[in-house]
């Protein structure tokens, strides 16, 4: 009996230590919803184009407008926004804050010869991942930022 008792408190803390790391992943992904807002309202680089008190929907407005895209189903879906997304759109506002942005369909787009943002922001010096984790950093832990 003793042995059983121990097998499933063991059980029991596994499942736990499981269900507590699972969380704290989901936690910590942000949404593009988030990543949009972060962008364009908190990270200082279009303060003096978007007030403090914007829309979500302005928000991802005016980024797309410059071609820092950010799919409509993504935001509206809650979709996580990965280190690989930030890695696309802060190579895209680095394109475009150097007026070296090339455009397609409205997006910016990558640059002939690198193979991804990542590539792109290891090669020219933008802290994508540092980026990341600020916007973590900023979204509370549900992943939705308290305006």
């Amino acid at each position: 009996m003793n042995l059983v008792y121990k097998t499933v408190v063991g059980m029991i803390i596994v499942g736990a230590c499981c269900l507590h790391a699972q969380a704290e992943r989901e936690r910590r992904m942000p949404t593009h919803a988030d990543a949009a807002l972060v962008l364009a309202k908190y990270s200082g680089l279009f303060d003096r184009y978007v007030k403090s008190d914007a829309t979500l929907t302005q928000c991802v407005a005016f980024l797309n407008t410059h071609g820092i895209y950010f799919g409509l189903m993504e935001v509206v879906n809650g979709t996580g926004f990965t280190s690989n997304d930030c890695a696309r759109v802060m190579g895209q506002v680095e394109l475009v804050m150097n007026g070296e942005a090339e455009f397609t369909v409205g997006k910016v787009k990558l640059p002939k010869g690198i193979d991804s943002w990542e590539d792109f922001c290891i090669l020219n010096g933008v802290e994508y991942v540092q980026g990341y984790e600020a916007i973590i950093r900023i979204a509370n832990p549900a992943g939705v930022i308290n305006d």
